[in-house]
């Protein structure tokens, strides 16, 4: 029986930073998960925060802490939401992400939640280039970030062609793969116990 999960998801996404704790006891169980970075927020679709979008984002972050638990510190929505020059830009994580890609989803994972407590708990920017290079760095990645540029492209467009065959938007999801059927999964089923999600892959 072949059981297999993909994971398409945004560092900078909310509801992904809720969704951590149920896939990182999925990848801890030893299931085999494909992590996928869509780079939701570029181009077009980055927002600036003085802009209205740091009462919108705040509104969702609140509600994803009352169902998940995860938290969102007094700092973040001091010196991101409540910035006036901060901009919602995931490029340098997209980046920094397919540079440990090809490491596996334990290492991904990581590296994502490192990178969200940077943001979320300490308040960190989106525009700290540094921060994002001082994550990566800690899982021994040398290279440049632009190094991952071309991968970041590639990952993102098949979580895109994913997300389209399942004629699915938004992120985070979690699919499940079995004998060549896939099956789209609530997230927010385990927020109350993550280690629930676990019984999937065995």
């Amino acid at each position: 029986m072949s059981r297999r999960f993909t994971y398409i998801y945004d560092t900078y996404c909310g509801w992904c930073r809720g969704a951590h704790p149920v896939i990182a006891a999925l990848i801890d169980s030893g299931a085999e998960v494909a992590m996928l970075h869509i780079h939701l927020f570029q181009g077009a679709n980055t927002h600036r925060m003085a802009d209205g979008f740091g009462k919108v984002a705040l509104a969702h972050d609140t509600r994803v802490a009352g169902l998940s638990g995860q938290a969102f510190d007094q700092r973040y929505v001091d010196h991101v939401l409540g910035s006036p020059t901060e901009v919602l830009d995931s490029t340098f994580t997209a980046w920094a992400a397919a540079l440990v890609h090809d490491q596996g989803a334990r290492t991904e994972i990581t590296l994502a939640h490192d990178l969200q407590n940077q943001r979320y708990i300490d308040g960190i920017s989106a525009q700290n280039r540094a921060a994002v290079e001082a994550a990566a760095w800690r899982l021994g990645v040398t290279a440049k970030l632009e190094d991952g540029a071309a991968a970041a492209t590639q990952i993102a467009e098949k979580a895109k062609q994913t997300l389209a065959s399942l004629n699915l938007g938004g992120v985070p999801q979690l699919i499940f793969e079995e004998n060549g059927q896939r099956h789209v999964l609530s997230i927010a089923d385990f927020y109350k116990s993550p280690s629930t999600v676990t019984a999937l892959a065995s």
